[in-house]
């Protein structure tokens, strides 16, 4: 159970990319019909596996931010958006295994943190214990279940900041930045530099795949 020591906000750092996306899925994934195996592996990392569970649990996450994002936008092909959601928490999980490796591990006080900063379980923008028990049992999670995934989470989120922080421009790149003169090089300077962190954790990720026993059954969610 879930020990609540305080109420400060804690930042997320969230990164979207090419090929990974990780997102914080907070609150509420819905989960997918009744007869889908629980106990079903999907994808293996090493010793880390992906439930059935966990997977429709971020492809309904998912869908509902591309809907929520464009309301008008045409029904995603259903097998394509299947396979990227798959991709990306491979991927995740794949810097979940990097970073336990390497011996980064998320604080229990930053987990409560997290916890006490989610508005979902806020009442008058104070966290209120019986509103989380109530969400997790509305959702079918256990307080275990939902605080080893936010883990998981931050963990993720860590290892991509440090990975992102090594990016630097070229001279090359810091040459056309110079050259374009808009007035705004502050802010074209943050996009430059967010889509070289990308493309640099994307890249670690690869690599990292190359060193590691990796299993996926497609099959499972076609």
């Amino acid at each position: 159970m879930l020990k609540i020591m305080s109420h400060k906000f804690f930042t997320v750092f969230l990164l979207s990319g090419v090929t990974v996306i990780i997102i914080i899925t907070f609150i509420f994934w819905g989960i997918g019909p009744k007869d889908r195996n629980q106990e079903t592996v999907v994808a293996q990392v090493e010793d880390e596996k992906i439930s059935t569970e966990k997977y429709w649990r971020a492809y309904e996450n998912e869908l509902k931010r591309l809907k929520d994002a464009n309301p008008n936008m045409e029904e995603p092909k259903k097998e394509q958006l299947r396979e990227q959601v798959l991709n990306m928490l491979v991927d995740r999980t794949v810097l979940a295994v990097a970073a336990q490796k390497a011996g980064i591990t998320i604080p229990e006080k930053d987990l409560q943190d997290a916890i006490v900063s989610i508005p979902y379980f806020q009442r008058d923008g104070v966290f209120d214990p019986e509103i989380y028990s109530r969400a997790l049992r509305l959702n079918r999670l256990t307080a275990q279940a939902f605080e080893n995934d936010l883990r998981e989470d931050l963990l993720v989120s860590k290892m991509s900041k440090l990975i992102g922080e090594t990016a630097e421009l070229t001279p090359d790149e810091i040459k056309i930045l110079d050259s374009i003169g808009t007035g705004n090089q502050e802010q074209l300077l943050q996009i430059f530099r967010s889509n070289k962190s990308n493309q640099i954790i994307n890249a670690y990720i690869e690599s990292v795949k190359r060193q590691l026993k990796i299993t996926v059954n497609k099959d499972i969610i076609s």
